[in-house]
């Protein structure tokens, strides 16, 4: 029977990156929304959905070039008069990034270059203005039903997202974290009331260190199933996974395969979670669902564009999620 799709909502960004040794790129095509989808579609029978606006800036051919990789993009709308969301990032020698790239850093570049280094992430409303909307996003829900993943989000469309998408009676809604900084500014009131209208939260520890700097991970899992969530899956990067069921009680550290200290880890964690969703909501149990997905996003780390994302060869994919499933460990 053809698999269930999976709807991916967020953003389908314009990148601009300051790479370590000075060398600059822009326009490189991003976004949670994108990178989710591309996970989707990176597993066998993945069927990904694509919810989100663009720019009239958005180059032109790029959302045929995604089609082609498999995601359908329908419903991606371009906005005529409207620039596109762009996020700028620089990275350090060690790998590890600063978004968005730091006026100093930007001052070094050809003056040609720097207009395209101007992040859009830090306006509130230009962000806002970049997402759909609950209505809009209602009324597609109520005629596909089915599974959606909602990106990384401001917290007031977090909210409105997940109210939608309960209120079309859809079958199965998990996400990522709301914005880190909010969380950070305003408690985690937020995650207290709206966690309950997920099926799995999905947050990453990058963010949850920022809005609950040093309390321990497996009392954050306990944190969010008291707001909630029935399902956490916790991504902390080079430490794996914390996965955890409060309805059965049971909770696994699933472990990601160590990776070279320099790779770009952009897009991994939504990797994750758009793989995660289509096993999960095509038999796979939450376990497997979790290695697999494990597995998907080291495939991510390799990879500069979502569009490069390709499912590697039986053998070499058959081996890597043997090698995560020998290191569960039952907590």
């Amino acid at each position: 029977m053809p698999s269930t799709p999976v709807h991916t909502v967020g953003g389908f960004t314009l990148d601009a990156i300051i790479h370590a040794d000075g060398r600059w790129s822009t326009g490189r095509l991003g976004g949670n929304a994108l990178w989710a989808s591309m996970g989707v579609a990176l597993a066998v029978g993945g069927r990904p959905v694509a919810h989100a606006l663009v720019g009239e800036d958005y180059p032109e051919g790029a959302l045929a070039e995604i089609a082609s990789r498999g995601v359908d993009v329908d419903d991606v709308t371009r906005r005529p008069g409207q620039p596109n969301a762009r996020v700028t990032f620089a990275y350090r020698a060690d790998g590890s990034r600063t978004q968005p790239a730091p006026p100093e850093a930007v001052a070094q570049l050809p003056a040609e270059v720097r207009p395209e280094f101007a992040d859009s992430t830090r306006d509130p409303r230009r962000t806002l203005d970049s997402l759909v909307d609950g209505a809009a996003l209602a009324d597609v829900a109520r005629s596909l039903g089915g599974s959606w993943h909602l990106g990384l989000l401001p917290g007031s469309r977090f909210a409105e997202l997940t109210t939608a998408l309960r209120g079309a009676g859809v079958d199965y809604v998990q996400a990522d974290c709301p914005a880190r900084s909010e969380l950070a500014r305003d408690g985690e009131a937020l995650l207290e009331r709206h966690l309950t209208a997920l099926d799995v939260f999905l947050p990453s520890s990058s963010d949850t260190d920022v809005f609950a700097p040093g309390v321990d991970h497996r009392t954050l899992v306990r944190r969010f199933h008291d707001y909630g969530a029935p399902v956490v899956v916790l991504k902390r990067g080079e430490l794996g996974a914390i996965v955890s069921d409060a309805t059965t009680g049971d909770a696994w550290s699933v472990p990601a395969i160590p990776a070279p200290q320099d790779v770009d880890a952009t897009g991994a964690g939504d990797v994750f979670c758009g793989y995660f969703a289509h096993a999960y909501r095509n038999g796979a149990t939450l376990l497997d669902a979790a290695v697999e997905a494990s597995a998907a996003a080291r495939a991510a780390l390799h990879v500069s564009s979502p569009l490069d994302l390709v499912r590697p060869r039986d053998e070499a994919w058959q081996t890597a999620v043997a090698t995560i499933r020998e290191g569960v460990t039952a907590l």
